[in-house]
């Protein structure tokens, strides 16, 4: 989908209880198969890559040092916006933009580096994953982290296993986390965990 396609659903997403459900577990698995193992976390510097409403980005912000929120559509980054100056949240910055190396830079918000990345219910709808994953890479840290999440349908355990080892990452954990349940049945959702090397 594109930016503009995405500016459409900004305005209501956040009463969707389906996409807040979808970030709480998100958050939950983070807390339990990540958090525990980062050094110092309250000093880290995280990016929250396609933060949509930032919905995990105001999770992330309770625990980290700074959160970049980053998305490609303006609506949905207005949206936090209007949510971080209600709060008073000062550790949390916002960019409208993609990651590639034109991003990286011409973004100065970008250049100091990461100490983790995440990405909720995103990477499936990269036209090139793979592509993204490597500059991604290159914007994390000796040691730094990335844990991604994303249906399973869309995101098999292998695509993900392939991209990180391309991307130079190794592999932490990669496996189901949590499903989502609806009329239609049960969707699960896989997550990655990666690092790159020290």
């Amino acid at each position: 989908m594109t930016a503009s396609e995405w500016d459409e659903f900004a305005i209501d997403w956040d009463v969707n209880s389906d996409v807040r459900e979808y970030s709480e577990k998100a958050y939950a698995t983070w807390m339990e198969k990540v958090a525990p193992a980062v050094a110092d976390l309250s000093h880290s510097r995280v990016l929250d890559f396609g933060c949509g409403t930032g919905l995990l980005t105001e999770k992330l912000a309770e625990k980290c040092g700074q959160v970049i929120a980053l998305d490609s559509s303006p609506s949905m980054i207005e949206v936090l916006e209007q949510k971080i100056e209600a709060s008073g949240a000062n550790n949390i910055s916002t960019l409208v933009a993609t990651v590639d190396n034109q991003s990286i830079a011409n973004q100065p918000l970008l250049s100091a580096g990461f100490d983790m990345v995440v990405a909720s219910s995103v990477c499936s709808f990269l036209a090139d994953y793979e592509a993204t994953l490597c500059a991604i890479a290159s914007l994390l840290k000796p040691g730094g982290w990335f844990v991604q999440w994303d249906w399973i349908s869309g995101m098999p355990e292998e695509s993900l296993r392939k991209a990180f080892r391309t991307a130079g990452l190794a592999e932490e954990n990669i496996g189901p986390a949590f499903s989502m349940e609806s009329k239609d049945g049960s969707a699960g959702v896989v997550m990655g965990v990666g690092r790159k090397p020290s």
